[in-house]
């Protein structure tokens, strides 16, 4: 059974390193960046004139591949950051095609940081919590 990784309120215990806080604290900002760009994309789409229905339907296509990790990254579980960096490798496709549409570098670009930038921090939290709390996947 996977071991889920609660910080320790008690004093006589180590600290936390700062790299392993930093680098989950950047997967968050990652993640939630991705939300926020896939929300602000439907938003305008609405603003661009499509329908309500389609407008909403493509948000939840987008968002609900994500939003299945959500309730993992609150209880830091690890298997769930590393299953998570192979879903981000499928949005990285996407938004490398997006890129190329034209009238929408921009966005592509934007997206494919986002998606790059969160691919590196969960490698990064994975490979420090390993290291630094004894965490296994």
């Amino acid at each position: 059974m996977t071991s889920i990784w609660e910080p320790d309120t008690n004093t006589s215990s180590p600290a936390v390193p700062a790299v392993v806080t930093q680098s989950r604290k950047a997967v968050l900002v990652f993640y939630f960046g991705m939300l926020g760009l896939f929300t602000a994309d439907a938003i305008l789409t609405l603003f661009r004139g499509a329908p309500l229905g389609v407008a909403i339907f493509l948000w939840l296509f987008r968002l609900l591949p994500l939003l299945i990790f959500l309730p993992g990254l609150r209880k830091n579980t690890l298997r769930t950051y590393a299953w998570l960096s192979f879903v981000v490798l499928m949005y990285f496709t996407h938004a490398v095609v997006t890129a190329f549409v034209p009238g929408e570098l921009f966005y592509g670009l934007v997206y494919s940081v986002l998606c790059v930038g969160l691919f590196c921090a969960l490698l990064m939290y994975i490979r420090m919590a390993k290291k630094h709390l004894g965490m296994t996947l």
